[in-house]
């Protein structure tokens, strides 16, 4: 009996110190369970306050391009698409040549450079010119004698002094002396010198070659010393003021082109900017080859980039819808949603961009419509090119904090 009493308490001993030290073990998982389950939720919380904002130095949106500008309104309605390309009036291109061959002496422009009408932009030299001067000198000289010698044989043939037939002489001579000196006259006008300073004595060994026209200097195909021969081209002259689009619209979409309507184009290697134009003109004649009529469009404000010959994409705008758009380039992808930057602060050292969603509307040559989730102020400023590198360097950031 006292062997199994003992038994019973050695039993209750060993069973009261067992639960002890399950709940002790208890006690701590718990603990650790908390405590995992706190650090879990302070890192979902660190992860759901990920920053939409980024800083920049100047230097870096230098460096990486990045273009900041107002969101413009484009007319993004229905639109008929065309191609093709910027064009001149025959009477705004000019080719600049020599009527005498000459060695260059002097170029006074460089391509690029704007010349006004009658402006020199070079000079040519050549013995003859001396020679054509002095030819002039030579027959307004005779001139002189000739015409002296017709009225004294005029006055005699009245007096019955001399014949009818040295009268007629005595004019013919006096009439081709004034026309070779008309011509002669007229040459050296043509070629532009100075005849003032020819009839003074002022003999000049060059000429000078000047502008037809205003415009820019395109193409220059000379140079010092070079021997020009008559007729040879020297410069090309464009007058970019009457620069025009020169559009192909296909049979099927004649009806739908009209004399008034707007166009916004691009051109083909730079699509990030829209320029504006309106039809003034419609073909009258249909091409055969390409199955289409030449519609001509006058440039509606800004030239600056475009010259003659260059290749668009455009659009007539058959209806009207404007609407806020920015490039495509100025939207960047996460997740599915769409984001663009807007400048938030800015100051002599760095600029402050915030990330925001908006969601894309319709798009057309390059352009997309931007419909803000959150409104925004209408001075707002965004980043229209390099928005790609800006999101790197938002997510360059973030990544740099998680490893901290």
């Amino acid at each position: 009996m006292k062997n199994i009493n003992k038994m019973f308490k050695i039993s209750a001993i060993f069973i009261l110190f067992a639960l002890v030290i399950s709940c002790g073990n208890t006690s701590k998982n718990n603990n650790v369970s908390e405590a995992e389950h706190g650090d879990s939720h302070g890192s979902n919380e660190k992860e759901s306050e990920v920053s939409n904002m980024v800083s920049l130095t100047l230097s870096q949106l230098e460096v990486m391009k990045i273009e900041i500008r107002p969101i413009e309104s484009i007319n993004l309605g229905n639109t008929l698409k065309v191609n093709g390309q910027l064009e001149l009036p025959p009477q705004n291109m000019a080719s600049v040549s020599a009527l005498l061959g000459g060695r260059v002496k002097s170029v006074g422009v460089i391509e690029g450079d704007f010349v006004k009408k009658g402006q020199v932009i070079a000079r040519l030299e050549n013995p003859e010119f001396i020679a054509l001067q002095q030819r002039y000198l030579s027959l307004k000289s005779n001139l002189s004698f000739l015409e002296n010698d017709y009225n004294r044989k005029i006055s005699l043939a009245a007096d019955g002094i001399t014949s009818k037939k040295a009268l007629q002489k005595a004019e013919a001579d006096y009439l081709e002396g004034k026309s070779n000196l008309i011509a002669t006259k007229s040459t050296l006008q043509i070629l532009n010198v100075n005849l003032k300073r020819v009839d003074n004595g002022n003999l000049v060994s060059s000429i000078s070659v000047v502008s037809p026209i205003k415009g820019y200097v395109q193409k220059i195909s000379i140079n010092i010393g070079k021997y020009v021969s008559p007729q040879q081209q020297m410069f090309d002259i464009i007058d970019n003021d009457y620069l025009h689009l020169g559009l192909n619209v296909f049979e099927k979409d004649i009806n739908k082109a009209k004399v008034g309507q707007k166009i916004t184009f691009t051109l083909t290697t730079q699509t990030d900017k829209i320029y504006n134009a309106e039809i003034f003109a419609l073909g009258k004649a249909f091409e055969m080859d390409s199955r289409s009529v030449k519609v001509h469009a006058k440039i509606i404000g800004d030239h600056v980039g475009l010259l003659s010959g260059m290749f668009v994409e455009a659009r007539i705008l058959t209806s009207s819808k404007m609407t806020k758009a920015l490039p495509n380039e100025a939207f960047v992808t996460d997740s599915g949603l769409d984001y663009i930057f807007i400048l938030k602060k800015k100051d002599e050292n760095d600029a402050e961009l915030e990330k925001i969603q908006v969601n894309k509307g319709i798009s057309d040559l390059g352009f997309s419509e931007v419909v803000f989730i959150k409104p925004i102020p209408n001075d707002a400023l965004v980043v229209v090119k390099g928005a790609f590198y800006v999101n790197a360097e938002l997510n360059k950031g973030e990544f740099e904090e998680h490893e901290h």
